[in-house]
């Protein structure tokens, strides 16, 4: 699995929030469903990691409303990105126990957490002035599957020209 270049620079972090984000961009096109429930993993793995860095980490089994409630009590998440994270956190819900998943939801959720991705490195990875770049949507595996097809369809005509070729050059020996 090619790592998505719209989580990488999270590696430095934790390469399971790299893995999360990259696995819901996989998912995105074929399983919008499956891309929310990773999506509200990476967001579970976001808030833990915040925690830590604060010294706010105390159980992994805490609920992630509980959790963000007490980084919010300590002003560790505020704004717009304690929105972000309850966002993620409901629709992950209603994906996870409802079968729920919209493309439009899912798309607006990677670019969520992408967002809440660059927020943790500006603000606890040290990098303020970190710039990430545009945010770049998952490719539609349909597009490529085209392409491939078209690929194919050359290269057959190719195979037989040369195939044409090669029966044709026998006869013009003689």
């Amino acid at each position: 699995m090619q790592v998505s270049r719209n989580f990488a620079f999270l590696k430095i972090h934790s390469l399971e929030l790299v893995r999360l984000g990259t696995l819901a961009e996989s998912y995105f096109a074929n399983d919008p469903n499956t891309c929310l429930i990773k999506l509200r993993q990476f967001g579970e793995r976001l808030a833990q990691l915040v925690a830590a860095k604060i010294g706010l980490y105390e159980d992994p089994d805490e609920s992630q409303f509980e959790l963000l409630r007490r980084l919010d009590n300590r002003g560790a998440i505020t704004g717009q990105t304690i929105q972000l994270f309850h966002e993620i956190r409901k629709v992950g819900n209603r994906a996870t126990h409802g079968s729920y998943g919209e493309h439009g939801a899912a798309l607006s959720h990677l670019k969520y957490a992408r967002i809440l991705g660059i927020w943790f490195h500006r603000s606890y990875g040290g990098a303020q002035q970190f710039k990430p770049g545009p945010f770049i949507p998952p490719a539609d595996p349909r597009q490529e599957t085209a392409a491939l097809k078209a690929e194919l369809e050359r290269l057959r005509a190719e195979l037989t020209d040369r195939q044409t070729e090669l029966t044709a050059t026998p006869s013009q020996a003689e």
